[in-house]
């Protein structure tokens, strides 16, 4: 690797050369341009918080980057990258379970520095005071320019870029050591990958402390000195259409989501009818960082193909933290590659390809080709290279390999340094199941049972936990969670046997009910089905250990013991015919409401004061209801409205404030309005509103400081 080809060198050169060239812009809820950086403008804000970090000797340190939505965090990760520090991207501590990884990251990175913007130093500054490394805090928006500041160091290719950390639920989080060098060939291959030439313009809503937020959505365009237009998760996740009308509107050619991100468009599509976007210029639309679904490729492809979307453009791709990105992909040149498997063959490990399309086949979906320099070796369980139509052990090895977890040299060597039974390696074992088809790499799953719902990983242990101690007649151990796909998405589905001795005394509707609250209490996730087993029900290993695999299969076959079983009712937009006689006559819009929500949620026991956050209503599903509730009555409501206001009652209040106005009761008659029990705080989904509810959660934090 050539030093001229590392991303700081790439950055510094096309400043120089280009310096009015405007690269990044950040565009606000209405699509309009909010900021914009050039590269020389990128360049001086760089330098500045380069200057101020080895002002306090940050160079070669870990610095943590936690900030809202917008350019600062690219100032400052470029600024990381001057200084030769190591950026640490990292989430705003929205609520606890976001807080308590923060804390993580500090804790095990040892970092002694936070860059963040003004707005949120304060709140920075009190999470960082319980890690006793971080001495400072730097708001880097009000940093002076010091464009005059040559102090820019010079990073080696095997110097250590930033730390990537990966989602932790069973154990900590572990940092993803990324060089410089391995950066800037993640970088070559994702461009040759996507075919992202000079013609290339991106819009992105991802957020940037992630991995494919962070490479594809903000450093490949400035790698490849292309604009690029950045939306904040939030605008995306209010109205899933804003992102195609960026699309639109700024003529974006390449441009990407997980799975999930493509069904929300077509969801939003149906409901709202009619669209005029002109998706002609959009050439490669890639889809990765979940399962991608054959059914939700060609709903989309249907969908929108009268904006001029070509059924060509899809393309799926696969890549891990491990290896920065990207390890196999597709340039949009021609559609996905879809293979027709018998099922059954799969569960055991094999691949048959079946021509017909009848019953016992399933349909998978290829994650490209590897990039150019990519090896990937299929590999069985003890470490020889599989035979042709078996899975097995997705290895890979490339320049875009990371060094490692930062400070963690046991698991370091165990992923990083594996070989196979000759002794060829080192490889990355990715801890995905797959196998490779006439070049084509297919992603079957994760070999340890993780469950992915819209883009985030769950852990069924974690899960599994929280039911086992959600009711007493459930039997210690002896439960499994697992994910259950049907129509395009993933179902939860908790399956646990009932204790011996109160098998014949149980209410099963109450253990269900306690089951599902404790769920969403706790992880944000609303299960779709419950089921109780007799005991001795769950299937096991000869060694007590759950088998969940075994169990879905037995289930899907009714071959399971059940003793009661709750499913929900198949998801549905509720129909609600609100006027203002209803808002005017005292309870009947609390009685309207609750008819809603319990149509909506399939639930019968709801109170006007009954906490909403309790019943399965995750922040995704809370957002999709506000938006009904702005269709029903002609106003827009805060996307926030299902935690600003938790109960039936609240929640009338706040309509009838934005209807008849503020004054027509005494604010001591509204209920619940504006407090926040630690449980509702708790009951926000990271990864769909880490961004969406910052605000609201900063005057939360900021009123109980006060």
């Amino acid at each position: 690797m050539f030093l001229e080809d590392l991303l700081s060198r790439r950055l510094r050169r096309h400043a120089d050369e280009f310096p009015d060239e405007r690269i990044l812009s950040f565009l606000d809820d209405r699509l309009e341009v909010a900021d914009s950086l050039t590269f020389g403008r990128l360049d001086d804000r760089a330098r500045s918080v380069a200057a101020g970090l080895l002002d306090r000797g940050m160079g070669g340190a870990p610095v943590v980057l936690s900030y809202p939505p917008g350019l600062d965090f690219v100032s400052a990760f470029c600024g990381c990258l001057y200084a030769g520090a190591i950026a640490v991207p990292a989430a705003l501590p929205q609520s606890r379970r976001t807080a308590e990884r923060l804390a993580a990251v500090l804790k095990d990175s040892a970092a002694r520095c936070v860059l963040t913007s003004a707005a949120h130093r304060a709140e920075l500054y009190s999470h960082a005071g319980a890690a006793p490394s971080v001495v400072d805090v730097i708001a880097t928006d009000v940093l002076p320019s010091r464009p005059g500041d040559g102090r820019v160091a010079l990073p080696d290719p095997d110097q250590v870029a930033f730390l990537q950390y990966t989602s932790g639920s069973t154990r900590s989080p572990r940092g993803v050591m990324v060089r410089h060098g391995d950066l800037a060939a993640n970088l070559n291959s994702l461009r040759e990958i996507l075919a992202f030439d000079d013609h290339a313009t991106g819009v992105s809503w991802l957020p940037v402390f992630h991995d494919m937020g962070l490479i594809a959505g903000v450093l490949l365009p400035i790698w490849s000195a292309r604009p690029q237009f950045l939306m904040a998760p939030a605008t995306f996740v209010r109205n899933p259409l804003s992102w195609l009308e960026a699309i639109s509107r700024y003529g974006g050619t390449h441009q990407g989501a997980p799975n999930f991100g493509y069904q929300a468009c077509v969801d939003a599509a149906r409901a709202a009818g009619a669209t005029t976007f002109d998706l002609r210029n959009w050439r490669v639309a890639w889809n990765g960082a979940e399962p991608v679904r054959p059914d939700t490729l060609h709903q989309f492809r249907d969908q929108f193909a009268l904006n001029g979307f070509g059924s060509e453009c899809l393309s799926p791709g696969y890549g891990l933290a491990e290896a920065t990105l990207v390890v196999s992909g597709s340039d949009g040149s021609k559609p996905a590659t879809e293979l027709t498997v018998d099922e059954s063959e799969l569960h055991v490990g094999q691949v048959r390809p079946r021509i017909d399309d009848g019953p016992g086949v399933k349909r998978l979906v290829g994650s490209g080709r590897p990039a150019a320099g990519t090896e990937v070796q299929i590999v069985r369980a003890d470490g020889r290279v599989a035979e042709p139509h078996t899975l097995g052990e997705i290895w890979v090895r490339s320049d875009s390999v990371a060094q490692g977890y930062w400070n963690n040299p046991g698991e370091t060597s165990g992923t990083f340094g594996a070989c196979l039974t000759t002794g060829e390696g080192p490889y990355l074992r990715t801890g995905d199941l797959g196998f490779v088809d006439d070049g084509e790499l297919f992603v079957i799953g994760r070999l340890n049972d993780v469950i992915v719902i819209r883009g985030v990983n769950y852990y069924p242990h974690d899960i599994e936990y929280t039911v086992e101690r959600s009711h007493p007649a459930l039997q210690p151990d002896a439960g499994a969670v697992i994910g259950v796909e049907r129509s395009g998405r993933v179902d939860l589905v908790s399956v646990s046997e009932i204790r011996r001795d109160l098998v014949d005394s149980i209410v099963g509707d109450d253990i269900v009910d306690a089951i599902r609250r404790a769920v969403a209490r706790d992880h944000q996730l609303a299960l779709q089905r419950v089921v109780l087993l007799r005991p001795g029900g769950m299937p096991k290993t000869s060694s007590g250990k759950i088998q969940r695999a075994r169990c879905r299969d037995e289930l899907g076959r009714s071959g399971l013991p059940v003793v009661h079983d709750w499913q929900a009712s198949p998801a549905r937009q509720a129909t609600i015919d609100f006027d203002l006689e209803s808002l005017s006559q005292p309870g009947m819009l609390e009685r309207q409401l609750a008819d809603w929500l319990r149509q909506e949620l399939s639930i019968s026991d709801l109170t006007w004061s009954t906490p909403l956050t309790e019943l399965g209503i995750d922040s995704l599903k809370g957002v999709e209801l506000v938006n009904v509730l702005s269709a029903a009555f002609d106003f827009t409501f805060p996307p926030t409205s299902m935690l600003d206001h938790p109960s039936i009652a609240s929640l009338a209040g706040l309509i009838r404030d934005a209807k008849l106005g503020a004054g027509h009761r005494a604010a001591s008659n509204r209920p619940d309005a504006g407090v926040y029990s630690a449980g509702q705080i708790d009951a926000l989904d990271e990864a769909a509103l880490v961004d969406l509810l910052q605000q609201r959660v900063d005057d939360i934090l900021d009123g109980g400081r006060s």
